[in-house]
């Protein structure tokens, strides 16, 4: 009778045990729900104001040209008084300084390659394996590129033949796969040069006040031209009187760097912007992350996307003919970093 009595004892305890366990997992979930809604309405309304922020700028400085405009932390200028516990801090950067993925040709993306270090060969083999990729009409001769390798694979496939929706594709463009990940699928070097100087969007040129120096050199300027665009925009090169470090107009460009220079290829406005906003409380985090373009200027596509005007989210923003915003809502995207559940 006692042996039965304290089985029954260890199986209630067992049992309970497994209750309370599955108990607090369930609040700690339901906790988190309930957290991320609540940091969302906070970080949307950050990002409300950032919008409010360019616009602004947009229209009293005759456009957005370069974050030192005051519009790279839009918030650091306004009486905002987030509440207690609560941190909040928004980026704004110019996509449009990168280079222009859809706009590349072939010729382009071997100059690119060879810029990250790729030799002639190596860099004719990934031009020809994202062109397969991205394009209906591109044909090869090259095995490792070509339609019938993707037949071949494990389940057969074929390339979408449109514009790069996410860099997430290039493991699994054949021919260029190897050069972006190692066999263990770590990603190389070449992958983080080319997610930093790369755009998936399309723009009709990179804006000059904002462009690395890949997007530099690709459009066609030497190092020393680049250098001197840099050292403007830093304000450490000659500038009249007056002139802030940014270029308003591409005549400004032309008196720097001379009349055979390639600039037709530049503009001096950001097409594409990227706004980051981070809400943090206690130990967690939520991110929030939209491209826009502002309108009035030639606006870039979104790729893989709906198309510019169509409705891409729940997000306020997409009622932007009600809120009167000057931008299109290009991409959007969210996550939640929770802090870690006690012990």
């Amino acid at each position: 009778m006692i042996v039965l009595v304290l089985g029954l004892v260890t199986l209630g305890a067992f049992l309970i045990g497994q209750f309370i366990e599955r108990s607090v997992t369930e609040m700690l979930v339901e906790s988190r729900v309930v957290q991320a809604a609540r940091l969302r309405v906070e970080a949307r309304s950050a990002l409300e104001a950032s919008l409010a922020v360019l616009a602004d700028y947009q229209v009293l400085d005759g456009g957005l040209r370069a974050p030192v405009q005051g519009w790279g932390e839009p918030l650091a200028g306004m009486n905002l008084r987030p509440r207690e516990g609560l941190k909040v801090r928004v980026a704004v950067e110019d996509e449009s300084g990168l280079v222009s993925l859809p706009r590349l040709g072939a010729n382009d993306l071997i100059a690119l390659g060879k810029r990250f270090g790729l030799k002639e060969a190596e860099a004719a083999r990934l031009a020809d394996a994202i062109l397969t990729w991205t394009h209906r009409d591109h044909s090869t001769t090259r095995l490792e590129t070509s339609l019938r390798n993707y037949e071949l694979a494990n389940p057969p496939h074929r390339p979408p033949g449109r514009p790069m929706a996410s860099f997430d594709e290039l493991a699994a463009i054949a021919g260029a796969r190897e050069f972006f990940f190692t066999a263990e699928g770590q990603a190389t070097l070449l992958y983080a040069d080319f997610v930093r100087n790369v755009s998936l969007y399309d723009f009709p040129a990179p804006n000059l006040n904002s462009a690395r120096p890949a997007t530099l050199a690709l459009a066609g300027l030497d190092d020393s031209q680049a250098a001197r665009v840099i050292a403007y925009r830093d304000a450490r090169g000659p500038r009249a009187p007056g002139t802030p470090p940014y270029f308003r107009s591409l005549e400004e460009a032309k008196s720097l760097l001379g009349l055979t220079v390639p600039i037709g290829r530049f503009d001096t406005l950001a097409r594409c912007l990227r706004v980051q906003v981070t809400v943090q409380e206690g130990g967690s985090s939520f991110h929030l992350t939209v491209v826009v373009a502002p309108t009035g200027v030639d606006a870039p596509a979104s790729q893989g996307a709906p198309a510019v005007g169509e409705k891409t989210t729940d997000l306020s923003l997409s009622d932007a003919t009600q809120l009167h915003y000057p931008f299109k809502l290009l991409a959007y995207e969210e996550t939640m970093e929770s802090a870690p559940p006690p012990s």
